[in-house]
């Protein structure tokens, strides 16, 4: 009798486009952002209060009590790394297992949605929180009581948000990606690298 092979399975055949898959974490990090801008504020608030002092280069706001407002200061940007260390790697877990089958194109989509966290958490905590009293200074007095304001020390702690992202995305990579999805080919069944492709045979 003749021999009949099944046609090898389509290894060849184009994986469904990933693009609609790639605005999603963007559209997460926008969300999560909002969220986490909203929690930023809400654990450091309310904002501790300072006072003018008359100093010879002119007027200044301090916190009042000092240490007390320097360690209030240091809260709101170790709470803003610590948010968008987790949250980041949140959204890199969900982008990575989401974009898995466009490893490449997927962490960049997670790290655009990383930087959008970040502005929109910005934006929001400091948008609930009092303005920087050192702009309202012209036009006080010595003395007067101002609130002190959220705000981020330094440039580093923006980066929690692409770290975070980072961690997460490369650890489903390294536990669930399969070479060939990296690639865009859909894998093939477990122990048959070869596949489905074996000849069958009619007696």
């Amino acid at each position: 009798m003749p021999e009949l092979s099944t046609p090898p399975p389509a290894a060849g055949a184009r994986p469904r486009p990933a693009g609609p898959l790639l605005t999603v974490p963007v559209a997460l990090g926008a969300g999560l952002g909002l969220l986490a801008g909203w929690l930023w504020w809400t654990w450091w608030g309310p904002a501790p209060t300072g006072k003018i002092f008359e100093t010879r280069v002119g007027l200044r706001w301090y916190p009042d009590p000092f240490d007390a407002g320097i360690a209030r200061d240091f809260d709101g940007t170790a709470t803003f790394v610590i948010l968008g260390l987790g949250l980041g790697v949140l959204l890199g877990v969900v982008a990575g297992v989401l974009c898995r089958r466009a490893a490449v194109p997927g962490l960049v989509a997670a790290l655009v949605g990383a930087v959008v966290a970040t502005v929109a958490m910005v934006l929001v905590g400091t948008a609930l929180s009092p303005p920087d009293p050192a702009t309202l200074v012209s036009g006080r007095a010595a003395g007067d009581t101002l609130p002190g304001h959220l705000h981020v020390g330094g440039w580093t702690p923006y980066l929690a948000w692409p770290v975070g992202v980072a961690l997460g995305y490369f650890a489903v990579m390294i536990a669930i990606l399969n070479p060939r999805e990296a690639q865009g080919q859909p894998s093939t069944a477990a122990g048959d690298p070869a596949g489905p492709s074996a000849d069958v045979r009619r007696a």
